[in-house]
């Protein structure tokens, strides 16, 4: 049942920063003020680490993050999502 629990708790995360990862790439390709782009990873949690990748005509955000395992006693489990939008105006 713990590790269900543990699980379920992992994939929670990792949606949550699926979701904002896609939502700090479409507003840093629309060109959004820095305020708001950090507002925006900050509702991925705390500490969570933001790179930005310039393409050709995309813009890619990675977010990571420290999550524990709820139920778990081994520490931490590093989380990793990267979502790209298309840059405006090119």
């Amino acid at each position: 049942m713990t590790i269900a629990i543990g699980a379920m708790s992992l994939q929670s995360a990792k949606l949550q920063l699926i979701n904002v990862a896609a939502m700090v790439a479409s507003a840093v390709a629309r060109g959004e003020p820095a305020e708001l782009i950090d507002q925006l990873v900050a509702t991925a949690g705390e500490q969570v680490a933001f790179e930005l990748e310039e393409l050709e005509d995309s813009i890619c955000v990675k977010l990571s993050v420290a999550t524990p395992i709820a139920g778990i006693e081994i520490g931490f489990l590093e989380l990793a999502e990267k979502q790209c939008a298309r840059a405006s105006g090119q």
